[in-house]
């Protein structure tokens, strides 16, 4: 009985001295998903930073402070070069704003910075469309005041 209680302090004082999981909350609540963790088939996740090189995003939410950097990743159903993709984003039934997908990608997800867009208070449908026009990933994204 002792030796399984002084195996489990060893265990607990081993796990209290390791680094955190890469998706646990940093200092000041900052949230990042996982590796390999990545929105569905023709979904967009927000947030407000991406690795490019993992697409790992932090603080993913739907709902933003005005004024808040703002990023959003969407997956496709298939890989595609990245010039041969925009972003739009619109409000009310309106391009509100285009923008290019940032350079990379994971296979068939690609990242773009919204910021430049300098979206105010609202809801907005940001989707990853091809040359033709045709989206391949969206989602809705609010800014409040």
């Amino acid at each position: 009985m002792r030796r399984a209680l002084g195996a489990l302090l060893i265990i607990l004082s081993l796990a209290a001295c390791s680094e955190p999981p890469p998706n646990a909350p940093a200092s000041g609540g900052t949230t990042v998903t996982g590796p390999g963790e990545l929105p569905p088939i023709s979904a967009v996740w927000f947030g407000t930073a991406f690795d490019p090189a993992t697409m790992a995003l932090t603080d993913k939410a739907a709902t933003f402070k005005a004024g808040t950097p703002l990023v959003a990743i969407g997956t496709l159903f298939s890989a595609r070069p990245p010039e041969e993709l925009s972003v739009t984003i619109e409000t009310g039934g309106s391009v509100r704003k285009t923008l290019p997908v940032a350079p990379g990608g994971t296979g068939n997800t690609f990242g773009v910075d919204l910021t430049s867009a300098n979206l105010g208070p609202g809801s907005y449908l940001v989707s990853f469309k091809d040359k033709a026009a045709k989206s391949l990933a969206s989602a809705s994204v609010t800014i409040t005041q």
